[in-house]
């Protein structure tokens, strides 16, 4: 008689079975190593407020963590310390991102037909240009207004045809940008019009230089990788993708349009609720694909997406409820780690070791969407820890265990 294997009452191959051993040893370990990164972690306290800040500390696919925090980029760096990890390794959520950018165009005169529809259309779209024929008045010095728009900018694009390749100044402006994009103060884009790769420098295909496309199409693939308020003349209306993403945080606007597609469609803020794929997401937002394709990459990466693969289809990326705690407060109308701290609050209040969430968010008045928010964070934070069970209802998680982790992050309000 044969030896027959099974998991969960699911029979399956020996390869399988062992497989799904393997697969469960990996996640326990990961865990135990999370759990004992967050234990060193939650003792140490921002040295700008003297307050234990939360950390939050997440699996990404099945053998990464990443490490982030909302306190100061100065608890990041003493996380780092304190856990012996490199510089950058542990993120602060709270760092500044509003620098404005500035796009400096160069280009042949003779190739004016091409730089002013396109200086014209990135203006129309809520980008600030610098073009020549706007910036450069009688009796300016055209080397000094060069230098100034060069100094200041963040995004240096050139036109590179069969006659700006040839052209000295043309030439010493790319050389400028080049210098710019070495040092790390702007971004170097060469669009190429009916030039093949082969004709630019050595140099120059090291750098983005892609193909230049005229209309709508490439004005967007520009905009959404470029964004500025101008002092101009009148601006367009922006991109709907970009309108309502100000800079100011450390996340990319595809990944910020993505996460907000999750939370205003997910009824419940609960994990796998709503699913989608980059076309869906697509649609709806009328992100360019590129950009929805980084997105979900991005938020992947950060531990707040599942990534669900299909044979023969499409992958399909589903929130976790981190994602709620984390992007809740920028799109609806309340703030998950202000409700978090009221919620934790009132856990303590009831001086128990554990608590039922359905009755817990009838207490506080709040719906289910809203309270998932603060309890993920919560949970991520390792305040609490969650009590997972079937037909838990429309909150995750459904109930609580409760310790001195909530005593002491209650105390450091």
């Amino acid at each position: 008689m044969g030896i027959e294997f099974s998991r969960g009452g699911r029979k399956m191959s020996s390869n399988d079975f062992f497989k799904g051993i393997m697969d469960d040893a990996v996640k326990n370990a990961i865990s135990s190593y999370a759990e004992t990164l967050h234990g060193k972690a939650s003792s140490v306290v921002d040295p700008e407020t003297g307050k234990h800040a939360p950390v939050f500390v997440r699996s990404i696919g099945k053998e990464k963590l990443t490490i982030h925090t909302s306190g100061s980029a100065a608890f990041a760096h003493a996380l780092e310390q304190r856990l012996g990890l490199n510089h950058g390794e542990v993120r602060s959520m709270n760092e500044p991102g509003n620098r404005e950018r500035l796009v400096y165009l160069a280009h042949a005169w003779e190739d004016k037909h091409l730089a002013k529809p396109l200086a014209e259309g990135l203006m129309g779209l809520g980008i600030n240009v610098w073009y020549d024929n706007w910036e450069i008045g009688s009796g300016d010095s055209l080397r000094r207004k060069m230098e100034e728009g060069l100094g200041n900018c963040t995004h240096f694009i050139v036109l590179l045809t069969e006659t700006s390749i040839k052209k000295n100044w043309v030439n010493e402006e790319i050389d400028a940008g080049l210098m710019n994009a070495v040092e790390g103060s702007a971004k170097f884009i060469g669009l190429r019009h009916k030039l093949p790769l082969s004709a630019v420098s050595p140099f120059l295909k090291t750098r983005l230089t892609p193909e230049f496309q005229p209309g709508d199409e490439g004005l967007h693939a520009l905009a959404s990788d470029i964004y500025g308020v101008s002092k101009k003349p009148p601006l367009g209306e922006k991109p709907r993708y970009v309108e309502t993403h100000q800079s100011g945080s450390t996340w990319s606007a595809g990944a910020r349009v993505v996460a907000e597609y999750f939370v205003r469609n997910s009824e419940n803020g609960q994990p796998l609720e709503p699913m989608a794929t980059h076309e869906e997401i697509h649609q709806e937002t009328g992100l360019p694909i590129p950009d929805v394709r980084i997105g979900t990459l991005d938020l992947v990466g950060a531990g707040l997406l599942e990534e669900h693969g299909y044979n023969g289809g499409d992958s399909h990326f589903s929130p976790k409820s981190d994602l709620f705690a984390t992007f809740d407060g920028d799109f609806m109308d309340w703030k998950p780690d202000e409700d978090a701290r009221d919620l934790a609050v009132h856990l303590l209040n009831l001086d128990t070791q554990q608590a039922d969430a359905s009755e817990v968010s009838e207490s506080l008045g709040w719906q289910a969407r809203r309270f998932n928010a603060a309890a993920a964070y919560l949970v991520s934070a390792r305040v609490v820890k969650p009590i997972e069970y079937m037909g838990g209802g429309d909150h995750w998680p459904p109930a609580f265990m409760l310790g001195d982790e909530l005593l002491r992050f209650v105390r450091s309000l």
